[in-house]
């Protein structure tokens, strides 16, 4: 045993020693001055803590019992949020939907104008005399440097005859001149396009992007990214139209040949390429571009829809009595519910109240929702008063579907509504017979916002006779608005004692602010509630979240079985 002692405390003494030579500098500092010692400072004795209190099992079982049924109700309250959050989407995306029918120049691109960005693909021949060139003229049209890009790929054509990219360059070159927009430019890139638009004719993008298709018109194969037989003679057909806009007879009678040229059926491709060409006749030839229209409209099979619906959005930009019958015949008898739907959206632009009138008949008659949908969106997107008053009968009508009253209410938007409407539909709200109904209106007065919408909404959310659903979705709208206090969500929550998903509604409304008074509400719930299964456990993990150091008490008070303050 003495040798062992004695072997640790020499390695004990060894461990220390190199340690301390480690820390020893190979050149000593200088000493430094003596420096007096400091008088010895008395130490305070150590006052011993007090043991902290074990938590009884009560207080386990409580929390537990607390977590269960507070992540039960929470995740009711979720659902309800996520409902009031995908009705919202939906009307989000029902305005993007209709702007994008309206602004859209042509259908069959509701992204917008195909022509408007056109980006080159990356360089696929790295051994090729050209590659370099390629890709400089490829980054100079991506970036829009169009005089400098066409200059390039005119290069190319003109030095490399043999080059991988050489049959490729027309198309974009002439896209670059497109852009520049000067008529000498676009004269030039009809030119450059005409040889090759004279031997194409539309071919499918499907069998294009096999590999074995034709770009123009030679056989190679290639990525998606390349241009198809499609793509030059749409591009050709909208330099035509600038041109023939400009007086150019030659183009217009290019266009109108294109216009009239059927290619085989149900190539989807070729009428691409022939809206390209009604579109620009309809500004400069409308007679005939109308009489051209007309025969596309009489085509009632499937493969023709897409273009009938091309169709259809020209007519719309028309306001004359003309495209105005075509549009009404189309509403009524066209097979493809699409079509139709497109055609009954343009009846509202019919001047005077033939429009309005065959909306109504489609509403009284038409059995299809997605149609009737499309003429209450028409009426509402009007001001003829007629419109509004056929708009209120429709929401009136106890026997008219629930999902269209709904679509009806939906229509009112806030740029559009007026104080009457906001009046109409407060008293609505009392005639109301479903809980859908009513959160249709709550939606659509919080849309148009204001200090009156605001208080009726907090009228809704304290009024114990409407029901957790209601009051909830009243809830969901006024957190968005500005006027809410958090005075007012302490009223609301004191007045709310009869619903449980209200009051737990506000307790997580209240976790959102960040003010003394949401933290004072949240202290006062956590430690005066009854129920304690939810309430008390969504209060202390708002006031967690603050890192409030009387949240921290609040919790060892609990976990002590202490009930007050």
């Amino acid at each position: 045993m003495k040798r062992i002692t004695l072997s640790m405390l020499l390695l004990l003494l060894f461990s220390a020693a190199t340690i301390s030579s480690a820390q020893i500098p190979s050149t000593p500092p200088a000493r430094p001055a003596p420096v007096a010692p400091a008088a010895p400072v008395p130490m305070a004795p150590m006052t011993p803590m007090a043991p902290m209190a074990a938590p009884t099992p009560r207080a386990f079982d409580e929390m537990a019992v607390s977590t269960r049924a507070m992540e039960a109700a929470m995740a009711r309250a979720d659902r309800e949020l996520a409902a009031t959050t995908r009705e919202l989407d939906r009307e989000s995306a029902r305005m993007a939907q209709e702007f994008a029918r309206t602004a859209a120049p042509y259908a069959g691109y509701a992204s917008g104008d195909r022509f408007d960005r056109i980006t080159a693909p990356p360089a696929w021949a790295p051994n090729d005399p050209a590659d370099s060139i390629y890709r400089v003229a490829r980054e100079l049209l991506n970036r829009g440097d169009w005089g400098r890009a066409a200059r390039m790929f005119a290069d190319i054509q003109k030095n490399y005859p043999n080059s991988a990219y050489e049959k490729d360059a027309p198309y974009y070159e002439a896209y670059a001149r497109y852009k520049i927009g000067t008529t000498e430019e676009l004269r030039q890139a009809a030119r450059i396009l005409e040889p090759i638009a004279a031997r194409l004719t539309p071919a499918s993008d499907a069998t294009v992007r096999r590999g074995a298709g034709r770009g123009f018109g030679y056989i190679q194969e290639f990525s998606v990214d390349r241009r198809s037989d499609n793509d030059v003679l749409g591009l050709y057909a909208r330099i035509n139209g600038q041109l023939a806009m400009r007086g150019d007879a030659d183009a217009a009678a290019k266009v109108a040949k294109a216009a009239s040229t059927q290619g085989a059926p149900c190539d989807q491709d070729d009428m691409q390429v022939r809206t390209e060409a009604l579109s620009a006749l309809a500004q400069t030839d409308p007679a005939q571009a109308l009489s051209l229209l007309k025969r596309v409209l009489d085509h009632k099979d499937d493969c023709s829809a897409s273009l009938r619906r091309n169709a259809v959005l020209i007519l719309g930009r028309r306001a004359d009595a003309d495209a105005a019958a075509l549009l009404l015949q189309t509403a009524k008898t066209d097979p493809n519910t699409t079509v139709r739907s497109e055609a009954v959206s343009y009846l509202s632009r019919i001047p005077g109240d033939a429009g309005v009138n065959a909306l109504e008949e489609i509403l009284r008659t038409e059995q299809d929702e997605r149609i009737q949908a499309s003429a209450v969106r028409a009426l509402m997107s009007t001001d003829n008063p007629k419109a509004r008053a056929s708009t209120r009968a429709l929401i009136d009508r106890k026997d008219a579907p629930l999902r269209l009253r709904i679509e009806a209410i939906n229509s009112f938007r806030s740029d559009r509504m007026t104080a009457d409407d906001a009046a109409y539909l407060r008293g609505l709200y009392g005639r109301a017979d479903s809980d859908e109904l009513k959160n249709a209106i709550i939606g659509a007065l919080a849309r148009n916002g204001g200090a009156d919408s605001d208080q009726w909404l907090m009228s809704i959310a304290r009024n114990a006779n409407e029901s957790s659903s209601v009051r909830s979705t009243a809830l969901s709208q006024l957190s968005r608005s500005p006027t809410l206090t958090t005075a007012d969500l302490a009223k609301m929550y004191d007045s709310a004692s009869d619903s449980y998903d209200t009051r737990l509604r506000i307790i997580s409304l209240l976790s959102q602010r960040k003010d003394q008074e949401s933290t004072d509400k949240l202290l006062e719930i956590a430690r005066s509630t009854t129920t304690v299964i939810g309430y008390r456990k969504a209060a202390i993990n708002a006031l967690m979240n603050r890192k409030d150091p009387r949240a921290t008490q609040l919790l060892l008070d609990i976990i002590d079985g202490k009930k007050g303050s």
